[in-house]
């Protein structure tokens, strides 16, 4: 069961439309386990910012955003049942400013401690 869930959400991260993807930084990681997934590829031509976890590991996360200028803008938000699996999607224009052209940085945290990988995207 669990090994069917890893592939679902993997073919969904991969389904997404990839472009203008950040040479930095991946744009998508996936545990060897498949406990947790995220991505900051564009869905439909929107920049979204997603994590999905195969349980519950906590209710609440910390997304923060470092951008070209080296400024960083944090933003906490829910956990959400999705399906047969958890997570949270977040469109990255609605919450974070643009700051120009470059390299973003994106950190998912939870009481502190950082979650998954680091990721990025060009602008």
């Amino acid at each position: 069961m669990r090994w069917i869930v890893t592939l679902m959400v993997t073919g969904v991260l991969l389904a997404a439309p990839v472009n203008a993807q950040a040479t930095h930084r991946a744009s998508t990681y996936c545990s060897v386990t498949g406990d947790i997934c995220q991505s900051t590829t564009r869905v439909h031509g929107v920049r979204m910012l997603r994590i999905s976890l195969f349980a519950k590991f906590f209710g609440r996360y910390t997304l923060c955003v470092t951008a070209p200028d080296k400024t960083t803008t944090c933003h906490t938000y829910r956990i959400h049942k999705t399906g047969v699996t958890f997570g949270s999607s977040i469109r990255w224009s609605t919450h974070f400013p643009r700051k120009g052209p470059g390299a973003y940085t994106v950190v998912w945290r939870s009481d502190g401690a950082r979650v998954g990988h680091v990721l990025g995207f060009h602008k």
